[in-house]
């Protein structure tokens, strides 16, 4: 099966996510209720995760554990779970390019 579960991976998705939604180390662990040192082991694929905690990370960053564990959307994707799994250039790359359009539809 090739959907196997890569800590490294699961980790950099969380990362991600946990940055994206401005959040430091030190209150995204308090708010999942684990430590900084495990978020930290968690974020670097150093460590897996209980089904409890993958839950809960799910709801502080409004996302689905198929995204978490296996970078797979939903078809009924909201924008700000799109916009969550987009790295920070290509989020930055959509921003620009959406104030373009903006500006342009001012102009008609």
């Amino acid at each position: 099966m090739k959907d196997t579960l890569n800590k490294t991976e699961i980790g950099q998705r969380i990362r991600q996510l946990r940055i994206l939604n401005d959040f430091t180390q030190a209150e995204f662990a308090e708010s999942v209720d684990i430590s900084v040192n495990f978020l930290s082991e968690i974020e670097n694929g150093k460590k897996g995760l209980s089904g409890e905690t993958l839950a809960k990370i799910c709801l502080s960053l409004n996302t689905t554990a198929d995204y978490i564990l296996f970078n797979k959307q939903s078809k009924n994707s909201s924008l700000l779970e799109i916009a969550n799994s987009l790295s920070v250039n290509e989020l930055e790359t959509t921003v620009r390019y959406l104030q373009t359009l903006i500006e342009m539809k001012q102009l008609l």
